[in-house]
């Protein structure tokens, strides 16, 4: 039998030229079982670093770990969360101020110079695009605000410098002597090593102060039903799901690699191996092989042959392995049955277990696209593997910019509106800027990626 580890507690097992599938459960270091997870207790186990309490993100405080590290091997789930981000942040931020017409309200661009060489000091294109893939991946984001110098000078100070964070290595913790346990501070390291040695604190930054603190954590999260401090991402739900698509090419990969399905039936006559024997021992006798002789050389000649017959096999089909078989030639009457070799091809049995392997595949990429919540022509591709037509994805592409970039956009650039605001004292805020494509038949030809190249009528 061999046995191949295709993940963490996921094995392969072929034997007898059937394939088996085990997977290792009840192995985590503690008895946690997600079926009985409690997302409102999370407060309740703390984790004690000096004169701080920290909330766990997740009861055993590696929510974003397990989401990177079952995302991460995935094409599907990281391709989407990506796209996500690319199509929010589309042509990039840009100044603007909100007004109404009497019907509805609109963008008005805004051309602020002193604003953009300010946003431009800290690459604030760079931070919406780390901002938002951590609020696509954890619904949380957190930004490092330095405070100006001016106080120094005796001047009033106000927010300088924008810094990503990232979300995976932050954590929410109030002080041991606090009553209410309202986090107020940011604790920064690696939570996987556990060394308090490189942890940092900083405190949350103040709204109503915003120069209250020379550096603070700029924290934002979507609220999540029921839980105070963190969101929980929906993506969490679709992991078992994700894990299920990322096996399967491993699982199709070991079974190519190691299976011990037969490919060949070959027979071949006895009375070739009994000549083959007669040569031996006569080799013996004249002194060519050293004998005495032993029926291991047979055994050896045989391998030699069925290798080099392997050899000529896998050259034409790349398969190299096969069943070998004797028989006896026999005579019925006075007729005699053929003494040559006999090479039968095998049908294989695994058309059934492949196919049951891509339904499964299908049916858990469904369940990803339906918790990331994006259409999937807007991932380059259609639910069926081929390109949806024009006029769905024109649909797919509005209907989630309108329904489905607004949210995302406020938290992700609340870090730049917020202190945008707290520094210049403005109305005017950062926004992505999108545009609505149109239809080809309002398009000229002329104006259209690819002309028709069509001769004009004279109507024309």
């Amino acid at each position: 039998m061999s046995t191949h580890r295709f993940s963490k507690n996921g094995y392969l097992s072929l034997s007898g030229g059937y394939l088996n599938y085990y997977e290792v459960v009840g192995s985590r270091s503690t008895d946690y079982n997600d079926l009985t997870e409690k997302f409102n207790d999370w407060e309740e186990n703390t984790i004690s670093i000096g004169e701080y309490e920290v909330i766990p993100f997740g009861k055993q405080n590696n929510i974003p770990s397990e989401i990177q590290e079952t995302v991460l091997p995935n094409s599907f789930a990281y391709r989407a969360l990506n796209r996500k981000a690319e199509l929010l942040i589309e042509q990039g931020p840009y100044i603007y101020l909100q007004k109404a017409d009497g019907r509805k309200y609109f963008r008005e661009p805004v051309e602020n110079e002193k604003l953009t060489q300010w946003l431009e000091s800290f690459n604030h294109e760079e931070l919406c695009h780390n901002n938002a893939i951590d609020f696509f991946f954890n619904k949380c984001i957190y930004n490092k605000i330095y405070r100006s110098r001016s106080s120094r000078l005796g001047q009033k100070s106000s927010p300088e410098y924008i810094e990503h964070l990232n979300a995976k290595d932050c954590r929410l913790a109030f002080k041991r002597t606090s009553k209410t346990k309202k986090p107020t501070h940011v604790i920064i390291g690696d939570w996987e090593i556990d060394d308090l040695r490189e942890m940092q604190v900083y405190p949350l930054y103040d709204h109503k102060n915003p120069a209250k603190y020379a550096v603070s954590i700029h924290y934002k999260h979507l609220y999540t039903y029921g839980m105070n401090n963190y969101p929980l991402p929906e993506i969490h739900g679709s992991l078992d799901w994700i894990t299920n698509t990322t096996n399967t090419p491993k699982i199709f990969k070991a079974f190519a690699k190691n299976s011990l399905n037969i490919k060949w039936h070959i027979q071949s006559p006895a009375k070739f191996w009994e000549d083959k024997r007669e040569i031996i021992k006569q080799n013996i006798k004249a002194g060519v092989v050293e004998g005495p002789y032993k029926e291991q050389m047979l055994e050896d000649l045989k391998t030699e042959i069925l290798d080099q017959l392997s050899l000529l096999l896998s050259g034409v089909e790349n398969v190299g392995k096969f069943w070998h078989n004797e028989y006896v030639v026999k005579l019925v009457g006075a007729t005699a049955s053929e003494q040559g070799w006999k090479i039968t091809p095998i049908e294989q049995k695994t058309k059934e277990w492949v196919e049951s392997q891509i339904k499964i595949y299908d049916t858990a990429i469904f369940a990803v696209q339906a918790s990331l919540g994006v259409h999937a022509s807007l991932l380059m591709v259609g639910a069926d593997g081929k390109s949806d037509s024009g006029s769905e994805q024109l649909y797919a592409y509005v209907t989630h910019q309108k329904t489905a970039t607004p949210i995302p956009e406020y938290y992700v650039l609340a870090s730049i509106n917020d202190t945008t605001k707290a520094k210049f004292k403005t109305k005017e805020k950062v926004g992505f800027y999108r545009t609505t494509p149109e239809r080809m038949q309002d398009v000229s030809d002329s104006q259209r990626m690819a002309p028709s190249n069509n001769p004009k009528t004279p109507t024309e």
